[in-house]
């Protein structure tokens, strides 16, 4: 799957010119966390967040009037308050690369742009949990095996194996590695009929470590 496929594609933007005033209102009408700033052609040149209008704007506690206090936002530009340094990511990247670069940023929205570096499109944190959800399944009744085994070739083939001979289909596998020898695999299926395969699983030398059904 590529950002392409869930990205948002109408992009609210903002330009330098603009004042913290303007930003202010159009980030609250719009129910908006972050807007990118482009040029008069499109090209990003940075990114406000309403972290950086809450932090320049005045206090709630000033003894400013609200006059006095949209004057001063008024006079403030884009260009005063945004980031300049903006991570991106092009519509054909992988939804992996996205959510690594959330994580690694510690950000919750990334800027799609083209060879041009022009803006045409936006993905957030949301958009890639949605993508989670129902990669792993969570968006069905389902029941999840938590299963310890040795790290090593063929566990994978063996596990779907048992599944395949059953006429279970598996909606999904996740594992990650314990402690160098060891891998945690999760595997989510529906065994409404077929919960009987536990023991199966368990007779043929698996140690299940948990077991939750899931119901929507």
């Amino acid at each position: 799957m590529q950002v392409s496929d869930i990205m948002t594609s109408k992009v609210i933007t903002i330009n330098e010119t603009q004042s913290l005033l303007e930003v202010r209102e159009l980030m609250a009408n719009n129910n908006l966390r972050r807007v990118p700033v482009v040029n008069d052609i499109g090209v990003l040149k940075g990114i406000v967040t309403d972290g950086d209008v809450s932090r320049s704007a005045p206090s709630d506690a000033s003894t400013l009037s609200k006059y006095e206090a949209n004057y001063l936002m008024g006079k403030l530009k884009v260009k005063d308050i945004m980031k300049k340094a903006v991570v991106t990511v092009k519509a054909n990247d992988a939804i992996e690369t996205v959510a690594y670069l959330l994580y690694k940023n510690k950000i919750g929205a990334i800027p799609v742009v083209d060879e041009n570096s022009k803006v045409c499109g936006i993905i957030s944190d949301t958009d890639v949990f949605k993508v989670l959800v129902d990669i792993l399944g969570y968006a069905q009744n389902s029941t999840k095996i938590t299963i310890d085994a040795t790290d090593k070739v063929g566990v994978l083939a063996e596990l779907a194996d048992i599944f395949k001979k059953r006429g279970v289909n598996i909606i999904s596998i996740v594992t990650r590695e314990m402690d160098g020898t060891t891998r945690e695999i999760l595997i989510r299926a529906d065994l409404t009929n077929s919960m009987d395969i536990i023991e199966e699983i368990r007779d043929a030398g698996f140690n299940i470590t948990d077991i939750s059904t899931l119901k929507v």
